[in-house]
């Protein structure tokens, strides 16, 4: 019981930490464009490696075939239900923007905060290295989120305050992957692969195409390639 609640802080921490210092770095960062098209393209390259390399092979390995691919289609489907429904109710664009965002986050957080949870048991180094790019993942998210409220003039306070709610669903995320996963390897196969699925539809779907409109230059290409590569330094 005590490693479920120290993969609980674990994860907590890295919702927090992550969203909440990518709402702090955006009350300092005056020209955006070319910094959040590199970090976005970072993050993007460094989740793609994660993703292809670690969420998805882990899941294969606990549970065959079709547990993989039921936990990606899901994980495509709610983030695809989501984004309709949010497009549908908000018409101003900075505010809608960044709810979209933020729901965005805190819905794919509590996935991730199941595969994080479910990944320390899994593997002894899967899990320090899904933190640390759940943690990475969410600083730009952060940003992201957080840039459209301050064109909004939203106060610095509200922008903490919400980026650091949309990372507590990975804590809660955490505990259920951590206390359920024990139970199952196919709920772990299940987590993974559902983390997986939301993942990398927000990868294809939002962070390489949101990088690359922002700069037309080559910062988002060359933060892609290099979080790739951090992402196989980290491991080897």
């Amino acid at each position: 019981m005590e490693n479920i609640w120290l993969i609980t802080f674990y994860g907590f921490m890295v919702g927090i930490l992550g969203t909440g210092l990518g709402g702090l770095i955006s009350l300092f960062i005056k020209r955006t464009n070319i910094a959040l098209s590199f970090l976005l393209g970072l993050t993007g390259g460094f989740m793609l490696f994660i993703v292809t390399f670690h969420l998805l092979p882990e899941s294969f390995a606990l549970g065959g075939v079709l547990p993989v691919i039921i936990g990606v289609v899901l994980g495509i489907i709610l983030v695809i239900l989501m984004e309709v429904n949010i497009n549908q109710m908000i018409k101003n664009p900075f505010l809608k923007s960044s709810i979209i965002l933020g729901i965005s986050i805190a819905v794919h957080n509590f996935p991730e905060g199941l595969a994080l949870g479910a990944s320390f048991l899994a593997s002894s180094h899967l899990g320090p290295i899904l933190a640390l790019a759940l943690l990475l993942h969410d600083i730009p998210e952060g940003l992201s989120m957080a840039l459209p409220l301050r064109v909004s003039e939203t106060s610095p306070w509200k922008i903490l305050l919400y980026t650091i709610m949309a990372g507590l669903p990975t804590g809660v995320g955490a505990f259920i992957g951590a206390y359920i996963g024990m139970i199952s390897n196919l709920f772990i196969s299940l987590c993974l692969s559902f983390a997986g699925g939301t993942m990398l539809y927000i990868i294809c779907d939002e962070i390489i195409p949101s990088a690359k409109s922002l700069h037309e230059g080559r910062a988002s290409s060359i933060g892609l390639v290099i979080g790739f590569v951090i992402g196989i330094f980290l491991y080897f």
